[in-house]
C-alpha cells in the first residue's frame, strides 16, 4: 500500500563539527569483560586443548622429575670424651665441641673415606659395582655430590642422608660410607693411642730394670727388696718402685720438711694480711651498729612509743649461734678444706701405687692430722672468744598495763645481727693475733737451710753431702717420681683405651619404604596446569591482536558515531523464533527511527555499508527495506554490492539483469526493477564488469541515483565494504545517510575506528552505526 501523503523535502542541515575520536584502548572494566567474553566462547577450546597439553606436559615432567627413596644414617658424637681417668678438662672439651662436630662431619666425606667405602663389600655386594654407583663416570664425584651430611647446633647427632631409585642401593652405601669412617678415622686414631701405649710400656720396663739395679745396691740387708721388678710385661708393673733406703730415717724426709717449712711461711703471710684487714672491718661494723642504735630509739610511726628503759641485757649470745658463727669462721673452714683435700690425696696415692707406708703417703697424713689439730685449737678459741664478748645494750621496751604485747622495732633483728658479727670480728682479730705469734715463733725456729725462700734444687747436693748421704740416693728419688709419673700416665691411657667411643654409629642406614614423590607430583601438577596456561594466553593473546567486537560497549568506547539501532542478529539463533521475534523488534525500532530523523528532512538515499565483508549489510538493509514497505513507505532496494551480490538470493529472484546493465545502457528501469510480494522493489547488482568499474564513479552513477529517488519515499542502497572497495567511497558521497554495520565477534575494533574516520572526513549530512549480534538487554537500549 502506496502512502498518500507526500514527504516535502527539506535542506539537509550540515553536521556538527566532529568530536574527538576516544581512544581505542578501552577502561579497566571493559578489558575485564572482554576477557569474561572470551572465556565463555573459548572455554570448550580451552578445556580440549588445554588438557592435551597439560597431559603431555604432566607426563613429560614425569618422566624428568622421577621420585627418589632417600634413606639415612646417624652418627653420634659425645659433647666431651667419654674418659674414666681424671687427666682431661671437661670444660675445655665442651667449648671445642662445635669444632670438633665440624671436622668430623667434614671427615665423613674426605676422598680416602670415600674410596675405602667404595672398595667395601656390604650384605655381599660390592659398593662400586652396584647399579647406582657402575653406570657413573666419576663415582667418587657422584658421591662427593649426592651425599649429604648434615648437623644442628646443639645436637650431638650427624645424619647422612642420600637420594636415589634403588632403595637397597642406597642403604648399602651408607652402611658402606659409616664402616669406612669409623675404621679409617675412630679406629686409626685408637691404632694410635696403642702404639703409644706400648712405646710407653716399653720405656716403662726399661726404667724399671734400670731401678731394680740400684736399688738392689742401696737397700737394706734388714728389708727385703721389692720383688716382681724382673716381669717383663708392663701389666705386671707395680704401682710404685719407691726403693727401701739404707736406713729408716726419723720423722719425714726431707723434702716433706722443705714443704713444711714453705707452708708455715704461707700460712704466717696470711695471718699477717688478715690481722690488718681486721681493724678496719671491726670499725666498720661499729659504725653500722650506732647507725642502727639510733634507729631503734626513733619511735615506730604506727604504735605509741613505749616506756624505755636503759636495762642492758641480762646474757650473751646463745650457744646455737656461737657455734654457728665458728663454724663459719673462714680460718676454720680453710683448715678443714686443707685437711680433707690431703686426705683425698693421700688416699688417692694409696689405691693408686699400692704401697701405704711410701714416704709422700705419710708426709700426707702427718700434715692432716696437723690441719686438723689447729682446727680443732681453733674452734676452741673461738668458742670462748665469743662466749665473752658482751653486746652494747640496747633499748628493751616494757610493757604498760594498757600494752598487751611489746612493739618490736622492724630493725631490731638487723641491729641483733649485727652485734653478733661485731663479736665474730674481734673473736678474729684476737684468734688471729695468738695465731700469728704462733707462726712468727715456728718461723723463727727453722733452720737456715730449710729456708724455703731459695731454690731447693741449688743446695740439694751440699745438703745430701752435709747429712751424709750418697747423691746416687737423692738421683734415685728424682727417678722414682719420674717413673711414678709415667706409670700414671699409662694406667690414664689405659683406662682411655677401654672407655666407649667419642664418635659412634646412633643408626644403620634406613630402608625407605615409599618414594618421595612429592616433588614429582607437584611439577607434574604445575605442568598440567600450564599446560591451560599455555592455551589461555595463546586465546587471550589471539583475541588481543585481533580485537573484535565484543559487546555494545566497545562500539561505543571505539567510536562517537551514534548507534541509531542495536538488533540481537546472529546465524545460529535466526531461526529461533523467540529470537526471531526479538529480531523483528528490533528493525522497527531502526526503521522508526528513519523515519523519524532523516525522512522527514528530505534524506531518503541510505547506504548500507561494513568495514568490511561479511558484517551482516546484507541482513540489515533487506530487513529495513521490507519494514519500510510493510509500514506502507514507497521503499526501493538497491544492490549496489556488484561484486558479491547477495539481496538476490535473499528475495529469491533473477540477477541476470540490474543496476549494472543500467549503468552500461543495456537495459531500462522497467526490465531490472523487480517487486517482492509486500511491495518493496528491488534493483538487483545484475553482471559485473569492467566497464561498470569505469563508470561507477562518474557523473552518470550520480544521474541514475537522483532518477531513482524521485518516485521513492526512500531508497535503501546496499553498497560495497566501505575499506575493501573503491567504488563503496563514490557511493558514499553521494548519499544522504550512510549507515555502518558491525557484528559481534566479527567486527575489528580497528577497522571500526578507520571506517568511522574515513566517514567523518566526508562531512555526510548523516551517519550511523547498526550494531548486529546484541544480547537481549542490550537491545533493550
Amino acid at each position: 500500500m502506496t502512502r498518500t501523503s507526500p514527504i516535502i523535502p527539506l535542506k539537509p542541515a550540515r553536521p556538527a563539527a566532529a568530536r574527538p575520536t576516544p581512544k581505542l584502548e578501552p577502561d579497566a572494566m571493559a578489558n575485564a569483560g572482554r576477557m569474561i567474553v572470551w572465556l565463555k566462547m573459548y572455554w570448550l577450546t580451552i578445556l580440549f586443548l588445554g588438557s592435551l597439553l597439560g597431559l603431555g606436559l604432566a607426563y613429560l615432567a614425569w618422566t624428568m622429575l622421577p621420585s627418589k627413596f632417600e634413606s639415612y644414617a646417624k652418627f653420634r658424637v659425645a659433647q666431651s670424651p667419654f674418659s674414666v681417668s681424671n687427666n682431661r678438662d671437661p670444660n675445655r672439651s665442651r667449648t671445642d665441641f662445635t669444632t670438633y662436630l665440624k671436622t668430623t662431619s667434614q671427615s665423613i666425606k674426605n676422598e680416602f673415606v670415600l674410596n675405602k667405602a667404595l672398595s667395601m663389600e656390604i650384605d655381599g655386594y660390592r659398593i662400586s659395582n652396584l647399579a647406582t654407583l657402575k653406570d657413573q663416570k666419576q663415582p667418587l664425584q657422584f658421591l662427593d655430590d649426592e651425599l649429604n651430611v648434615t648437623f644442628s647446633e646443639g645436637s650431638e647427632l650427624i645424619t647422612l642422608t642420600m637420594k636415589g631409585h634403588n632403595p637397597d642401593d642406597l642403604r648399602r652405601i651408607l652402611n658402606a660410607v659409616q664402616a669406612a669412617f669409623m675404621e679409617e678415622v675412630i679406629e686409626k686414631e685408637l691404632k694410635r693411642q696403642q702404639a703409644h701405649l706400648q712405646v710407653l710400656n716399653t720405656i716403662l720396663v726399661e726404667a724399671q730394670r734400670t731401678l731394680n739395679e740400684r736399688t738392689q745396691k742401696l737397700a737394706d740387708p734388714l728389708v727385703m727388696p721389692a720383688v716382681g721388678l724382673e716381669a717383663k710385661s708392663p701389666a705386671a708393673l707395680p704401682g710404685s718402685l719407691m726403693p727401701a733406703v739404707a736406713k729408716v730415717q726419723d720423722g719425714p724426709p726431707d723434702w716433706v720438711k722443705k714443704q713444711i717449712a714453705m707452708n708455715r711461711v704461707s700460712r704466717a703471710l696470711a695471718l699477717q694480711e688478715q690481722v690488718n684487714e681486721l681493724p678496719q672491718m671491726i670499725e666498720s661494723q661499729k659504725a653500722r651498729i650506732a647507725m642502727l642504735k639510733r634507729q631503734l630509739e626513733t619511735p615506730v610511726p604506727v604504735a605509741p612509743p613505749p616506756v624505755v628503759t636503759a636495762a642492758p641485757q641480762a646474757s650473751g649470745p646463745p650457744p646455737e649461734a656461737i657455734a654457728a658463727a665458728v663454724e663459719r669462721d673462714p680460718d676454720v673452714r680453710r683448715l678443714d678444706a686443707e685437711e680433707q683435700q690431703l686426705r683425698r690425696e693421700a688416699n688417692l696415692e694409696r689405691a693408686r701405687y699400692a704401697i701405704p707406708n711410701a714416704p709422700s703417703i705419710v708426709a700426707k697424713m702427718e700434715r692432716a692430722n696437723e690441719k686438723a689439730s689447729e682446727a680443732a685449737q681453733l674452734r676452741a678459741e673461738k668458742t670462748a672468744l665469743f662466749s665473752q664478748a658482751k653486746p652494747t645494750a640496747a633499748p628493751t621496751p616494757i610493757m604498760t598495763p594498757t600494752q598487751q604485747q611489746p612493739t618490736i622495732h622492724p630493725k631490731q633483728n638487723e641491729y641483733d645481727s649485727a652485734i653478733l658479727r661485731l663479736g665474730e670480728l674481734e673473736g678474729q682479730q684476737a684468734s688471729a693475733k695468738q695465731r700469728l705469734i704462733a707462726a712468727l715463733d715456728e718461723v723463727a725456729k727453722l733452720p737456715p737451710e730449710a729456708d724455703p725462700i731459695k731454690p731447693v734444687e741449688h743446695r740439694k747436693v751440699k745438703e745430701d753431702e752435709k747429712k751424709g748421704l750418697d747423691p746416687d740416693t737423692s738421683r734415685l728419688e728424682v727417678e722414682d717420681s719420674i717413673f711414678r709419673g709415667l706409670v700414671s700416665n699409662a694406667a690414664a691411657l689405659k683406662l682411655d683405651l677401654s672407655s666407649p667411643k667419642r664418635v659412634d654409629i646412633w643408626q644403620p642406614a634406613s630402608t625407605p619404604m615409599q618414594k618421595d614423590t612429592r616433588k614429582q607430583l607437584l611439577g607434574s601438577l604445575l605442568a598440567g596446569l600450564l599446560g591451560f596456561a599455555i592455551v589461555g594466553f595463546g586465546v587471550f593473546g589471539y583475541e588481543s591482536s585481533v580485537k573484535k567486537v565484543c559487546g555494545l560497549a566497545d562500539v561505543k568506547v571505539t567510536t562517537s558515531t551514534q548507534i541509531v539501532g542495536v538488533v540481537p542478529w546472529q546465524t545460529h539463533v535466526a531461526l529461533d523464533p523467540v529470537r526471531r521475534g526479538e529480531i523483528h523488534d528490533s528493525i522497527n525500532k531502526l526503521r522508526a527511527y528513519v523515519t523519524q530523523s532523516w525522512l522527514p528532512t528530505g534524506a531518503n538515499l541510505v547506504t548500507i555499508t561494513s568495514a568490511v565483508a561479511d558484517e551482516g549489510k546484507s541482513f540489515t538493509a533487506f530487513s529495513l527495506a521490507n519494514s519500510l514497505a510493510e509500514a506502507g513507505y514507497k521503499t526501493l532496494l538497491i544492490d549496489f554490492d556488484l561484486r558479491s551480490p547477495q539481496l538476490h538470493a535473499l528475495a529469491k529472484i533473477d540477477n541476470s539483469r540490474g543496476i549494472c546493465e543500467l549503468l552500461r545502457g543495456e537495459s531500462d528501469f522497467q526490465h531490472t526493477i523487480q517487486t517482492l510480494p509486500n511491495g518493496l522493489q528491488l534493483l538487483p547488482s545484475g553482471t559485473w564488469s569492467e566497464e561498470v568499474r569505469r563508470v561507477s564513479g562518474s557523473g552518470r552513477l550520480e544521474q541514475l541515483l537522483a532518477c531513482l529517488k524521485q518516485p521513492y519515499d526512500c531508497v535503501i542502497l546496499h553498497g560495497h565494504p566501505l575499506l575493501t572497495a573503491a567504488e563503496s567511497i563514490e557511493v558514499a558521497r553521494r548519499s544522504d545517510v550512510v549507515v555502518l554495520c558491525t557484528l559481534y565477534r566479527e567486527t575489528s575494533l580497528p577497522y571500526l575506528k578507520k571506517a568511522t574516520d574515513r566517514l567523518a572526513s566526508m562531512e555526510l549530512p548523516y551517519t550511523g552505526i547498526v550494531y548486529l549480534g546484541a544480547t537481549p538487554q542490550e537491545a533493550l537500549c
